[in-house]
């Protein structure tokens, strides 16, 4: 999962598993944390949004010399979430709306809460990024080369120009992929699966907080972030799961809610936080490498759910 600040940086992305370390963790350590940019002198955000319907990001910014917007788009298969393990993949488009601009694109990948940078390396056409426990390809329409262990690039563009970058991840083929052509089957899913709620946000940004692989939902996509109690968001409150399947079937989305309770029949009973599989996660434990206050794992105590849009949604 990943989030896009209003400044059209990727500012945190965990992959291929919501509750493992990330890859980018800005969010929690600017200094530190990593980070896919747009670099737009002179720039200011003119707004920030979901793309109606779906989850896909859209961020336009304007110079005195042109107006830029910047898709963001997480990757969802052209099948669904499915169960089984799937490439994951973020897509990044630049569209010049007005003018002529300059911008620079810069990936900066920090694995494990800024703890380690990739070893880049240029495999043909393909730039590949690796680091403990996951590769990465980086794929990108603006030519780029390395700054230490960055990498960016620059290019001037006019009105109507477009230009695609992506990193991709559990990809063994990665060949023949269209882009453009993933993030609008991408905004398809979207609008299908929401057209049975008239695409209420809520509704939507829930089901996003579904795990697809093992069905458990989650109470966030980061840890850590905000003024509340630090706590690792990223495991599943068993409290959360019998208030989803609630949810789900109240909104007529059966086929989510026996997910959700089949997940928590599998986990059975025990402790009120589990991992993605059902499991009980570690203990607790702070991140001392970075600069703010990150926990991970299992909180002491009991811990009571409170997944976003569920009391309004149980409302009505």
């Amino acid at each position: 999962m990943g989030l896009v600040d209003e400044n059209a940086t990727l500012t945190w992305l965990v992959a291929p598993r919501i509750d493992q370390p990330t890859i980018i963790s800005r969010l929690v350590d600017h200094e530190r944390g990593g980070g896919v940019e747009l670099i737009f002198p002179d720039s200011e955000t003119v707004a920030h949004r979901h793309r109606e319907g779906t989850l896909i990001v859209e961020t336009d910014l304007k110079s005195p010399t042109g107006l830029v917007r910047v898709i963001d788009c997480m990757m969802v298969p052209t099948r669904g979430p499915v169960q089984a393990a799937h490439p994951g993949m973020f897509i990044r488009q630049v569209v010049v709306l007005e003018g002529e601009v300059e911008i620079g694109m810069v990936t900066r990948l920090r694995y494990a809460y800024g703890r380690n940078a990739p070893r880049w390396r240029t495999e043909g056409r393909k730039i590949i990024g690796y680091g403990p426990g996951l590769t990465i390809e980086l794929q990108s329409e603006v030519r780029l080369r390395g700054y230490g262990v960055d990498l960016g690039g620059t290019t001037t563009l006019s009105e109507g120009d477009r230009r695609i970058m992506a990193l991709r991840w559990q990809d063994p083929s990665a060949k023949g992929t269209d882009l453009r052509r993933t993030v609008e089957e991408t905004a398809l899913f979207w609008r299908m699966w929401g057209a049975d709620c008239d695409h209420d946000m809520r509704a939507i940004m829930l089901k996003g907080m579904m795990y697809h692989p093992t069905g458990a939902m989650v109470r966030s996509v980061t840890t850590s972030y905000g003024d509340g109690p630090k706590a690792d968001g990223r495991l599943a409150w068993m409290e959360d799961q019998h208030r989803a399947v609630t949810v789900f079937n109240d909104l007529g989305y059966s086929r989510e809610a026996e997910y959700v309770q089949k997940w928590i029949d599998t986990a059975g009973p025990g402790g009120p936080v589990r991992d993605m599989s059902g499991q009980e996660p570690p203990a607790e434990a702070r991140v001392d490498d970075i600069t703010a206050e990150v926990v991970v794992g299992m909180p002491p105590g009991d811990a009571r759910g409170n997944i976003p849009y569920l009391p309004d949604l149980l409302d009505g």
